[in-house]
């Protein structure tokens, strides 16, 4: 990824992210989500901090506290609008109470490194134990898990999203090839989630994911 993203990223014909909007990206979804209290957490939060000011201060700082996760699966494509009498959105529920009744928690992560890809800047994840959750989530959703397709066969946390021109291509390629491979630390995630993501302005942009619960 990194080798395909950095000529990109320094001839500024990377990937751009636009506002969420319906039928587009950030849609209800299941995510694994460190504690906002653990070192791990404010490590990450740390690395977006410094990734922004090479970036810029437009891009979204997914990675900073409260906002970092893990993605397991998007479930279909945005909605702007989702009653809370939704059938769908019982279904997705009902399938995450059983796929996570049947599979072990909490569970483990390790924070390997930092890499770029052509929209982001990421934080490579690496499970530390058994990985059932996501293929039982796969069998509980049945037909609700048409919207992906292929298995997700790694784990990350973006810390940037991409939306404009970078400041400083070369200083952010430099500054993330200096920490592809350090260890940023662990945590334990006692549960997953069920969110959709909505557009949070400020200082610090970023995607602020929000529960959704059925009726």
């Amino acid at each position: 990824m990194f080798s395909t993203a950095a000529p990109q990223i320094a001839q500024g014909t990377h990937q751009r992210d636009e506002l969420p909007k319906d039928g587009g990206r950030w849609p209800i979804s299941v995510v694994l989500r460190p504690p906002q209290d653990c070192p791990l957490a404010h490590a990450l939060d740390a690395l977006t901090t410094e990734a922004a000011a090479l970036a810029g201060p437009d891009h979204w700082q997914t990675g900073q506290l409260g906002s970092a996760h893990l993605t397991v699966r998007a479930l279909e494509p945005r909605r702007d609008v989702i009653p809370p009498d939704d059938p769908t959105l019982a279904r997705y529920q009902s399938a995450l109470h059983r796929a996570t009744a049947a599979t072990t928690w909490p569970v483990r992560f390790q924070v390997t490194g930092l890499t770029l890809t052509p929209g982001t800047v990421m934080a490579c994840a690496e499970p530390l134990g058994p990985e059932l959750f996501s293929a039982r989530l796969t069998t509980e959703l049945g037909p609700d898990a048409s919207h992906e397709t292929k298995p997700r066969d790694i784990w990350y946390l973006n810390l940037l999203h991409f939306t404009t021109d970078i400041t400083s291509p070369q200083g952010l390629i430099d500054w993330v090839a200096a920490r592809r491979h350090t260890v940023v630390g662990t945590t334990t995630i006692a549960a997953p989630e069920l969110v959709r993501a909505e557009y949070h302005p400020g200082p610090r942009p970023y995607m602020r994911l929000e529960p959704v619960r059925a009726l």
